[in-house]
């Protein structure tokens, strides 16, 4: 038991470290390579294009419980389920892990200073709703998959909450507000924080 905890922490580790690695390349390419703008800027029009015979509401509804108030009240439902099974731990390692994604991608918007493709208050990279939606619903995900008992309810909410963390992604394009690097930038962000929940866990368990 011990030796497979120990290899899964390797893992952990290894998605943690190849997703800084991405991380980095792509805020470098942001940094000091001026022609990536207009590209990213042509992928997302051509986006924007292909989703413009459906209703920009849906994308203006979904990205709405991406933003930091309305991430409270699925932390304290999350947190008052494992509360009541006494996951003391991992609810304080869920909170502190998704505060800590809107606090690391804050001090990385004003330290890159990408300016949004349209007129919007803060900067563009990396896309906070992106980051903090992978991060906590990514969270839930490994919990999921590792506490639910039934192979119909572990299924469904992994295929739910996954979707939902493409939903949000896409509707952050789907209105204009973010660059396709800055989603995926926003996605390896959240990934990093989650794989580093699980190691934190692993680690307490023992």
């Amino acid at each position: 038991m011990a030796k497979n905890q120990e290899y899964g922490i390797a893992l952990n580790l290894n998605y943690v470290i190849v997703s800084i690695v991405v991380f980095a390349v792509l805020t470098l390419l942001v940094l000091y390579m001026p022609g990536l703008t207009q590209f990213d800027a042509n992928v997302l029009h051509s986006i924007r294009l292909a989703l413009s015979p459906y209703p920009v509401s849906f994308a203006q509804f979904v990205t709405e419980f991406g933003r930091p108030y309305q991430m409270l009240w699925p932390q304290i439902a999350a947190g008052s389920v494992l509360i009541s099974h006494r996951h003391y731990v991992k609810t304080f390692l869920l909170v502190f892990f998704t505060q800590a994604t809107f606090a690391v991608t804050i001090f990385i918007k004003n330290f890159v200073c990408r300016e949004r493709p349209v007129d919007y208050p803060e900067f563009s990279f990396p896309s906070g709703h992106t980051s903090t939606t992978m991060c906590f619903y990514g969270i839930l995900i490994y919990l999921v998959f590792t506490y639910v008992k039934s192979d119909f309810w572990r299924y469904f909410l992994i295929t739910v909450f996954g979707l939902w963390i493409i939903l949000v992604a896409i509707s952050r394009l789907w209105i204009g507000v973010h660059y396709p690097v800055d989603v995926i930038a926003g996605a390896f962000l959240g990934f990093i924080m989650v794989n580093l929940f699980i190691i934190a866990s692993k680690l307490l368990r023992r």
